[in-house]
């Protein structure tokens, strides 16, 4: 079924996420090293007006991700790289976690990526299918006039997630076709092309 987030006129709903790195890049450098082990923290920010920070970590095909929802003083404090302002909720775990980050590593608002997302769920195995397009990136603190497109022009990212079992109607869909299973990061991807 669709996601109910989605805008029922339209089917998808945008999506704009905040990525944080800290002094030395690391977080671009481990993808472009091809660290078998990373991680990253993003405020993603949804056409509702709900925001919520998510730390986010990869082990080979492997994700888990961790998330809360932001009040509007939470986000703020994150977006400013504000350490006393995030210390104020030190006792969530999530914000404890990033403010140590942004002391030891200088961690910080780095790149935003906005998207148009159509997604669709399946309870059976927890399945969320999404098709993510008209993907820019634009560094945080320019402009946002100055906006790179990072997919081609009716190119779509599409991805399926899921905790438990990948249902067999789904899994001979994707694989009747040998699609070919690939590791992409918007992140990465839009570092990049603001980096040439």
């Amino acid at each position: 079924t669709r996601d109910p987030y989605a805008d029922p006129k339209t089917g998808d709903y945008t999506i704009s996420s905040v990525y944080f790195d800290d002094l030395y890049c690391s977080r671009v450098g481990d993808k472009a090293d091809g660290v078998e082990y990373h991680q990253k923290y993003r405020v993603r920010s949804y056409a509702g007006g709900q925001s919520r920070l998510e730390y986010k970590t990869k082990v080979g095909n492997l994700t888990a991700k961790e998330s809360i929802w932001l009040d509007d003083p939470m986000k703020d404090a994150l977006l400013r790289a504000d350490t006393e302002g995030v210390a104020r909720y030190a006792g969530i775990r999530l914000m404890a976690d990033a403010l140590v980050r942004m002391k030891l590593d200088d961690l910080r608002p780095s790149i935003v990526v906005d998207y148009v997302r159509e997604a669709f769920v399946d309870p059976t195995g927890d399945v969320r299918v999404t098709f993510d397009k008209d993907v820019t990136a634009y560094l945080w603190e320019s402009d946002p006039g100055f906006r790179r497109r990072v997919l081609e022009p009716g190119m779509t990212i599409l991805e399926v997630k899921y905790t438990g079992i990948l249902p067999e109607t789904l899994r001979k869909i994707l694989f009747f076709k040998n699609f070919q299973i690939v590791s992409y990061s918007k992140y990465y991807m839009g570092w990049i092309l603001l980096h040439p």
